[in-house]
């Protein structure tokens, strides 16, 4: 969308660490077009960097529903969402406003809260996004929403100015959910395949920096690199310097996998034994680590100890 267009009264709700990026450069959009965004979060003083420049607090999200034509959500769980939508509906949002959620939640949730817009008159889009917090920070997401395609027409200016590309995946809401979850359990088997050919590497004598070099040349794109590197480096701590993803987010992740693949009939060996070993690993006390620390959950049996 260029500089001095309509843009409609747009809210957004959760500023965790994906919500923080995207809200940032939503807000910058709809500043450029002379518009107004309302912000809410549960701890409000998350909410500062956005209200020093320029938007605007909101008490609830009834108070956003109240105010906004469009909004946003990007919160942590089913329970969260259906809270903040449930809060957001008691503020009577007018007639054809779009709600667009961005969360990693089940495709059950979706569907529910997608009925309750309908019967409201509203319209849910789910819109998850790929990528890590600094990729939401820079504007370099990717999305995968679904909704209709009126309603998808009428958000891309606002997905465009928060990503890099924009990947429709159908007229259905919660078709959205599933793509998300069938990509987080693409990240998930590249992180328990990696921890587990660079442990029988290491007892076998080759170095982690070998295989990470392997890795790096023979596989193209980003993603076997980057989790390589953490899984090579022990880089489990998290950090501004070395952002990721938790442990207890991808044990949410990764038993919602599960859980639609048992509700459908699917085998998922691979997930079943990923969804294991996150377990033991939060059992262990690593749930704030990166999920990659599930790397140790293999090491220790083999006899590699920490080093971290």
């Amino acid at each position: 969308m260029t500089s001095h267009k309509h843009v409609e009264s747009v809210g957004f709700i959760g500023l965790g660490s994906m919500g923080i990026g995207l809200a940032t450069n939503l807000l910058k959009m709809v500043q450029q077009n002379n518009g107004i965004m309302h912000v809410h979060n549960r701890t409000a003083a998350k909410a500062d960097p956005l209200l020093k420049q320029g938007a605007k607090w909101a008490s609830s999200p009834a108070n956003i529903g109240q105010q906004c034509s469009i909004t946003f959500s990007c919160v942590f769980s089913d329970t969260a969402l259906r809270e903040v939508f449930t809060a957001y509906l008691s503020g009577h949002p007018r007639q054809e406003s779009l709600y667009i959620d961005c969360s990693t939640v089940s495709p059950d949730t979706i569907r529910e809260l997608d009925a309750k817009a309908k019967a409201a008159g509203l319209t849910f889009i789910c819109a998850p996004v790929f990528g890590r917090p600094p990729a939401a920070m820079e504007g370099q997401v990717l999305w995968a929403p679904a909704g209709p395609a009126h309603a998808l027409d009428r958000l891309q200016p606002y997905l465009d100015a928060m990503g890099r590309g924009t990947m429709r995946i159908g007229n259905e809401a919660y078709m959205a959910s599933v793509m998300k979850l069938c990509g987080n359990f693409f990240i998930a088997s590249v992180i328990e395949t990696t921890a587990e050919g660079m442990t029988l590497a290491e007892k076998n004598g080759v170095s982690r920096e070998t295989v990470l070099e392997f890795i790096s040349s023979t596989f193209p794109g980003q993603l076997y690199p980057m989790y390589a590197e953490k899984i090579a480096r022990n880089h489990f701590h998290l950090s501004p310097e070395v952002p990721g993803a938790r442990v207890e987010g991808g044990l949410k992740d990764v038993g919602l996998i599960q859980s639609l693949a048992t509700e459908c009939g699917v085998q998922m060996p691979l997930g079943k034994l990923m969804l294991d070993h996150l377990k033991e690993a939060g059992d262990c006390g690593w749930t704030d680590l990166d999920w990659t620390a599930v790397t140790r959950v293999i090491r220790e049996p083999a006899g590699i100890h920490r080093e971290d």
